[in-house]
């Protein structure tokens, strides 16, 4: 979706002091682009706070910076955030969502509206929906819908946050299922590195077939039922896990060459069968 702007520089060039408390200056951060607003609060929360199964240990400081003044103030709130603290340093705020991070085995998200943005000379506000799909260690998948604003302040020659917040609320995850499968067809990537069990599996009595697919889309043919059951899956190491366009969750396990999965026994079809 293009995103929704409104430039309001004479608005802003006309305040002597920002609402951070600061004068306005000549403008010296972009307005658009890669390090501007609105590309900057896309890839803070699709690259900041996305986390993949592997990936080591998520300090704030080292993977968010670009996006804030660590030490600077602020004001910085998510209805999530631990014990519902509100932090005055953006080093605060990281150090609310370490642990919590770092107990997450993946985190995936996708933008479902937005950016809308009011850009001015020193500063900026945008906001946009994003979905997110938390997975726990212990495999347990919490879904969220949340609205994000972020005030930004240009400092030196880039945009930090100063004022954030985050507006989530829990939902199911059917229901936020359509954003992922539109942003993978979209990109034309998967969420999921190639894997040695990539192909079709089947039953002995050949009624249900499986074709795990390299783009990390699953279709399942029941009988003479094509597609009966299409998702999206994540293999790690020997585990695997569904979710499936209608909102159910499924997993499984490859022992010596045979997938268990829903208490039943797949062999892999070869290419000539």
């Amino acid at each position: 979706m293009n995103p929704r702007i409104l430039v309001f520089s004479l608005l802003c060039s006309a305040i002597s002091t920002t609402a951070f408390g600061q004068s306005e200056t000549a403008q010296s951060c972009p307005a658009d682009g890669q390090n501007g607003p609105i590309m900057l609060h896309e890839t803070w929360i699709l690259d900041g706070w996305e986390r993949a199964p592997g990936d080591p240990a998520f300090v704030f400081a080292e993977k968010l910076a670009r996006y804030y003044d660590l030490e600077g103030p602020g004001v910085f709130y998510d209805d999530l955030a631990p014990d519902g603290k509100t932090a005055r340093r953006a080093i605060d705020y990281g150090a609310l969502w370490e642990g919590p991070f770092n107990n997450m085995r993946s985190a995936h998200h996708a933008i479902s509206d937005g950016p809308d943005a009011i850009i001015g000379n020193s500063v900026a506000s945008t906001t946009l929906e994003f979905v997110a799909r938390l997975k726990a260690q212990d495999g347990a998948v919490t879904a969220i819908r949340d609205r994000s604003q972020l005030g930004w302040q240009c400092d030196g020659n880039r945009w930090v946050i100063r004022h954030e917040h985050n507006s989530a609320r829990i939902v199911t995850e059917a229901e936020i299922a359509p954003y992922f499968q539109q942003t993978e067809e979209q990109s034309g990537m998967s969420e999921i590195q190639p894997s040695p069990y990539i192909g079709m599996w089947v039953t002995a009595d050949n009624h249900v077939r499986q074709e795990l697919r390299p783009d990390g889309r699953y279709a399942e043919a029941r009988g003479n039922r094509e597609n009966a059951y299409t998702g999206r899956y994540e293999i790690e190491g020997n585990r695997i896990e569904y979710w499936d366009d209608s909102g159910f969750t499924a997993d499984g396990e490859f022992i010596d060459g045979i997938l268990h999965h829903g208490g039943m026994i797949m062999h892999r079809q070869e290419n000539n069968q």
